[in-house]
């Protein structure tokens, strides 16, 4: 018997570190107790988590031949008792054993189970089972001595043992409670890194949506970040077309991207045209042997062309203001053939975001359209505005040679009147050139005083009958170098934009002055040009975007070209422009830097 006591001990306690579950353990307990104390059978009740009430874990069958035990084998019932209630509760609460020879004589005991199941209570032996800070876990309740009644021994025996089962008990709970945080925290740990992946590429897809500046691009971009997201193998964007409603594969990666882009699959068809058709997900993970109640299968026409043939496939749909597609993801990687439900969330997530990316890039194609139709629109209004100029001046000159008899006279105006027509020429280059962006310059030798004299001309022409005055300050009368084309060109922007705006409806006083001044700056023999008027001056609100493409302000027909065209010839000839604005009075100086070469040409003039 000392020897069967021993084992039980050693049985209980090996149990701690077996990596056994809770109903083992306890079944090991019950089993050891019956055992050692020579009774018919054990009962373990474990405490509520709010140690309120017993609960019976396992409950012995006395075997035999006796009546049948309805809390044994897979009839066992679980059996309550509030703390308090019975010997089991008195234990319970209590905290101290309970040794009754004779059930039936204390009025604890509850002869309801022998009632019936047929079994005769004669004594119990009920101890509690604390751990290590002494607070219960339950209670061992064993019955009916073999032979006699439980003496001090075997309450001593059922103390320790439960003493010990308790402390295994309790190991075994703080186990399976580790065991379960872990992994807890290991799914958590999934779940989070899961979503750091799903945002990465969700922040990737809204980069290349931004950076992208072709549809086309930003397809590829975006649908090679959502197959590396997902996990897949391949995958391709089907856009509806507008007149046929077809699915067209506009692009794919992975597979055989090539010869599948630019194919169609009838509206309706297959997978693909089933989620567009109903705008719902769709996922497909073993495409050889599906078969749908609705009928929906793989549309295998494309894959025998291209000679890809996929395992699975998650399909969601696309749909923006103006369009419907489908973004199709296939072959789930090695190791995890089947596209989950967070595969389809994420998927939809996508979808909603290249959605997105599709309306604005072709919200954005549309503008530009409008945009470069609009530009050049201004543009060409710009042109035929610099060419009234000229075209005035050439009508001028016209009705002087009819009426003029005198041949040298004549000649002279035939001469004027070519020397617009280049202009024109000239001017019309000088558009085209800008629209381009080129910087093409003709430089050579001028001479200040017959360029200068002849422009003031030019101008005082082009601006007569509007009550503005021309003149030259020509403080400079030698020579400089530059493109005088180009300069004549700048110099007609400025009087006309100074003409503008001393005839603005705004501007206190009809009439003006157009003055053009022309030095040498003594430092670097720089050529200074400046132009200036006593109109009402340039508005605050667009000084800081003077020189910008289509900045106007109060001019009927203005496009805005005619400073930014003067900024360029400036820039174009390595020079700066500079503007003083107020009230009555505006200057534009123009600076023009002037080679060595040329200032040996001014000494020998």
């Amino acid at each position: 018997m000392e020897h069967a006591r021993l084992r039980a001990f050693q049985d209980i306690g090996a149990a701690a570190g077996a990596m056994l579950s809770l109903d083992e353990i306890l079944e090991l307990v019950v089993d050891r107790m019956t055992q050692v104390l020579e009774a018919d059978r054990s009962t373990i009740y474990l405490l509520e988590d709010d140690g309120q009430q017993l609960v019976s874990r396992v409950a012995q069958s006395f075997g035999g031949s006796g009546p049948r035990d309805p809390l044994a084998s897979d009839d066992r019932h679980e059996i309550r008792l509030a703390v308090g209630e019975g010997i089991a509760g008195w234990v319970a609460r209590s905290g101290h054993p309970l040794n009754i020879a004779d059930a039936y004589s204390d009025k604890r005991f509850d002869p309801t189970w022998d009632r019936i199941t047929g079994y005769r209570t004669r004594n119990v032996l009920c101890v509690p089972m604390k751990n290590r800070l002494g607070r219960p876990l339950g209670v061992v309740q064993v019955l009916n001595k073999r032979y006699g009644a439980f003496d001090g021994d075997d309450e001593a025996m059922a103390s320790a043992l439960a003493a010990q089962a308790a402390v295994t008990i309790e190991n075994n709970k703080f186990f399976v409670s580790t065991i379960q945080k872990n992994m807890e925290l290991l799914e958590t740990k999934q779940q989070l890194e899961r979503k750091v992946r799903e945002l990465e590429a969700l922040m990737e897809i809204s980069m290349a949506s931004a950076g992208a500046t072709r549809l086309d691009d930003l397809l590829r971009t975006v649908l090679e970040r959502a197959v590396r997201a997902v996990d897949a193998e391949a995958g391709s964007v089907l856009i509806a077309n507008e007149t046929s409603g077809d699915l067209e594969f506009r692009c794919a990666v992975g597979g055989a991207p090539d010869k599948v882009t630019r194919m169609r699959i009838p509206r309706g068809t297959g997978i693909c045209g089933w989620v567009v058709e109903h705008k719902q997900p769709r996922v497909v993970n073993d495409v050889d042997r599906h078969s749908s109640p609705d009928g929906v299968r793989h549309y295998r026409d494309v894959s025998d062309r291209v000679g890809y043939h996929p395992r699975s496939v998650l399909a969601v749909p696309l749909v923006w203001e103006d369009g419907e597609g489908a973004l199709e993801l296939l072959n789930k990687n090695a190791g995890r053939d089947s596209f989950t439900e967070d595969d389809v969330r994420l998927a939809t997530v996508i979808a909603s975001h290249v959605s997105t990316a599709i309306q604005l890039a072709n919200a954005r194609e549309r503008r530009d359209k409008q945009e470069r139709l609009s530009t050049i629109g201004q543009l060409l209004s710009g042109v035929l505005h610099d060419l009234k100029a000229p075209l005035t001046v050439i009508a001028g000159y016209v009705r002087e040679l009819v009426a003029e008899d005198d041949r040298a006279m004549r000649e002279r105006f035939a001469q004027s009147v070519l020397k617009q027509i280049e202009l024109m020429n000239a001017m019309t280059r000088e558009t085209l050139a800008f629209a381009r962006g080129d910087r093409s310059l003709w430089v050579r030798k001028v001479y200040l005083k017959s360029f200068f004299e002849e422009l003031r001309d030019q101008v005082a022409r082009e601006l007569e009958g509007r009550g503005i005055r021309i003149e030259l300050e020509l403080l400079d009368r030698g020579v400089a170098r530059f493109d005088q084309h180009k300069i004549q060109r700048a110099v007609h922007n400025l009087a006309r934009n100074a003409a503008e705006a001393i005839g603005a409806p705004n501007a206190r006083r009809r009439g003006g002055t157009f003055t053009i001044r022309v030095e040498r700056r003594t430092e670097d023999d720089a050529l200074l040009i400046s132009c200036r008027d006593d109109g009402p001056g340039i508005p605050e609100e667009i000084r800081e975007r003077l020189f910008e493409s289509f900045t106007t302000h109060g001019k009927e027909g203005g496009t805005g070209l005619g400073l930014a065209i003067v900024r360029k010839v400036v820039d174009d000839h390595g020079g700066t422009i500079e503007v003083e604005s107020e009230p009555g009075r505006t200057v534009f100086r123009m600076t023009l830097p002037q080679h060595e070469d040329a200032a040996r040409e001014d000494a020998a003039a």
